[in-house]
């Protein structure tokens, strides 16, 4: 196929989605191999000199805004800018994101209140998604971030998360230097 590298990346840039090298491979009907070769060449032209790099979750490919230009994009879209998540939000999915597989009812019982609201605001804003029902009485569904949620991070893979015991370790380290800075400041005033 002529200009495959220049296929694949219309095919990219239109999708506005990742893509497998599968997808690619029987959707253009040619090679595994070459469409490799017409990726990693697209690759090396937005090797990060351009508004536009191509980057890789979880072995599929997306054409994506190069962070330096961001600001600058965002000046575009503030109009239809979406609204921030609320701390129960932001909460819930870090549940989520340390728990893949975890149903509404598991979230509930680690955060020690509903969590409906949460869960659908991120359901609609994409950053998690029902990845099965449990057979269970009801068939709950499990929850899982999404490849959104990865690029928004700046990570390939969940594994690439801060280590849950590291953040912990962190937290009391802060909370530890906050007393003392506390304590220092009443015995000055005293």
């Amino acid at each position: 196929m002529e200009n495959l590298e220049n296929i694949v990346e219309a095919v990219l840039f239109t999708l506005g989605r990742e893509i497998s090298i599968d997808e690619l491979s029987k959707t253009l009907e040619e090679e595994k191999e070459k469409i490799e070769n017409a990726i990693t060449k697209i690759a090396q032209k937005y090797n990060g000199k351009c508004g536009i790099n191509l980057v890789k979750v979880k072995n599929m490919y997306q054409l994506v805004t190069n962070k330096d230009y961001y600001e600058y994009v965002n000046r575009f879209i503030e109009n239809t800018k979406k609204q921030n998540l609320s701390t129960a939000a932001l909460e819930v999915l870090s549940i989520i994101a340390y728990n893949p597989k975890i149903t509404k009812s598991e979230i509930e019982n680690i955060r020690g209140v509903n969590s409906d609201f949460a869960v659908n605001k991120l359901l609609e804003c994409g950053l998690v998604e029902e990845v099965a029902r449990l057979n269970l009485p009801g068939r709950p569904a499990a929850y899982a971030v999404t490849n959104e949620f990865l690029r928004s991070c700046g990570i390939n893979a969940i594994d690439e998360l801060p280590k849950f015991e590291e953040i912990r370790i962190k937290d009391e380290q802060l909370l530890v230097s906050d007393f003392e800075e506390n304590n220092k400041n009443i015995t000055s005033e005293e």
